[in-house]
């Protein structure tokens, strides 16, 4: 009689230590499952703030001004739209078309007065430069940067006081 209450305290002993690991595993089990849902939220968060500095006018980031622009006090210049430029490419082999949109960017009201007193001069350059470019010239983006930095050019040698900041396009068609 004596044997079967040691048989039943030692099993009722093994129970209890049995339920008390698996309390322990549970308990180990769900903390480490709050440390990951923590360190993934943070890790979401942390994602968030250094890549929404980056959006455009959805996220409310505006870019900062040039390091030059802040030097010289210089704020973004005003925009002088041009009408659309067709033109014939130098191509020989076939007749391609080209349609282009610009916008020139002046620092200053000084400056877009003079581009528009000499708007004829500078729409005849532009066309001039246009018709010696073949399709290949301004296929690639890298031809079309080159196209553009020509035209800040060409225009620039008409200006006498002002100089025209850049050159944007706002329409590229290629036929």
């Amino acid at each position: 009689m004596a044997n079967e209450e040691n048989k039943e305290e030692v099993k009722e002993t093994t129970e209890g230590e049995a339920s008390k690991s698996k309390g322990k595993r549970g308990l180990i089990k769900w903390g480490l499952i709050g440390i990951i849902v923590i360190v993934v939220a943070g890790g979401g968060l942390f994602g968030w703030k250094v890549f929404s500095k980056k959006g455009g006018a959805e996220s409310g980031h505006r870019p900062e001004p040039d390091a030059k622009e802040e030097e010289h006090g210089v704020a973004v210049g005003q925009m002088i739209p041009l009408e659309s430029f067709i033109v014939n490419l130098a191509d020989s082999s076939e007749i391609k078309y080209l349609k282009v949109t610009v916008n020139l960017e002046v620092p200053a009201e000084g400056a877009s007065e003079e581009v528009q007193a000499r708007m004829p001069q500078i729409r005849d350059g532009l066309l001039m430069l246009l018709t010696s470019k073949t399709s290949s010239d301004v296929k690639e983006i890298g031809g079309k940067l080159k196209l553009q930095d020509e035209m800040v050019t060409r225009v620039n040698n008409y200006l006498k006081e002002g100089k025209i900041k850049a050159v944007y396009f706002t329409e590229f068609v290629m036929q």
